[in-house]
């Protein structure tokens, strides 16, 4: 039996943020007790989701970068948890996790998660990382595109770095009719209208711009388009929306926490990412049945197989990502088929049971 302590940069509607709403409230407590959740900023909607459920949740509030006595506040708060193990995920999370075990009177095992958006970070930033990186215990990472990235170029070791893909507990859901009508409702669609839908940080690594573009050569069609998220590229994609003049067809919503009620509402998932580890929308759109429009980039090759339970599309090409809508507006044949082979991928590889009994496990070797 280990007690873990989780450290995550945020805890705000995210996919990283999910996964670690997931192991917090599902990992057998029998097996490895909880023994609390840290978030680096202030605290976000899973947060208080945890709370709620009484989970002790602590944070360091930070809405600047962190800094050297951010993490012996860090060490402070895991000498009163006194875990065996300390799970830390997203990159501040897991730089001051690296420093707060040099500095922690009671000793730990590091699990650290980080994602493929390594490579947005700054040279400097992967400095750090590199000087740092040694202290990790293990390292997951949840697709074999980031642990390539990691061992590749950042020089991980590669006996310390395992893959655990995500996975989620939409698993044979159908699509809820009453859940459809609401929101297509709430979004005035016509009943001959088909939605295709987007979701993620409003961020130029989700290529919505690519999408928005995309839909103004669809504007003859059906479609229609909603982006769920908030994020810094909300201004210019609500100026990009204007100048195609697209306000009837394409709208952005902000962020929604019932995420999994509104794929309900979608006739498309779209992916239009310009990097991408494994997200859990797509594995989620997939799961309960929805045909996916997805950017072949890294790890979503791993869920997706072109043709067969989704189309995979090369990213930043938005007469290629129209095309590839387009056909689907007018083939239902075609999207139902997709639908099945999707949900299919997801009940034989991608499920939250799998992922659950992969981390267990990860947790007990990594306390030998």
């Amino acid at each position: 039996m280990s007690r873990i302590l989780f450290v995550s940069t945020s805890t705000t509607l995210g996919g990283a943020e999910k996964t670690l709403y997931s192991l917090a409230t599902l990992i057998d407590p029998k097996r490895h007790p909880l023994a609390g959740v840290v978030s680096v900023k202030p605290e976000g909607d899973y947060a208080r989701r945890l709370r709620e459920q009484g989970t002790h949740v602590a944070t360091l509030g930070l809405a600047r970068a962190p800094r050297y006595d951010d993490a012996r506040r860090l060490a402070r708060i895991i000498d009163g948890a006194r875990p065996d193990v300390v799970h830390a995920l997203m990159y501040q999370a897991i730089q001051l996790a690296r420093l707060a075990k040099t500095m922690a009177r009671s000793p730990f095992k590091l699990v650290s998660s980080p994602r493929v958006n390594y490579r947005s970070r700054s040279w400097w930033s992967l400095l750090i990382d590199r000087a740092l990186k040694g202290r990790d215990d293990l390292v997951i990472a949840e697709c074999e595109a980031t642990r390539g990235f990691l061992l590749q170029k950042l020089g991980y070791p590669a006996a310390k770095v395992v893959t655990i893909r995500n996975g989620v507990d939409l698993a044979g859901w159908t699509v809820s009719k009453v859940e459809r009508q609401n929101r297509r409702l709430e979004l005035r669609l016509e009943a001959a209208d088909l939605l295709v839908g987007a979701v993620g940080r409003l961020d130029r690594q989700k290529g919505f711009a690519t999408l928005i573009r995309a839909m103004a050569q669809l504007k003859t069609s059906p479609l229609r388009c909603v982006i769920i998220g908030e994020g810094p590229e909300r201004a210019r994609l609500e100026e990009l929306i204007r100048h195609h003049a697209l306000e009837k067809s394409v709208w952005l919503i902000g962020e929604k926490p019932d995420v999994a009620g509104w794929l309900h509402s979608f006739d498309i998932f779209c992916l239009p990412s310009l990097w991408e580890g494994l997200p859990n929308a797509l594995l989620e759109a997939m799961a309960i049945g929805l045909p996916v429009v997805a950017s072949s980039v890294d790890g979503v090759p791993e869920a997706v197989a072109d043709g067969k339970d989704g189309i995979l599309v090369a990213p930043e090409r938005p007469a290629v990502l129209a095309r590839a809508l387009g056909g689907l507006a007018v083939d239902a044949a075609r999207r139902a088929e997709l639908g099945r082979a999707a949900q299919a991928t997801i009940a034989e590889r991608f499920t939250l049971r799998r992922m659950l009994a992969e981390y267990e496990a990860a947790y007990d070797a990594v306390l030998g």
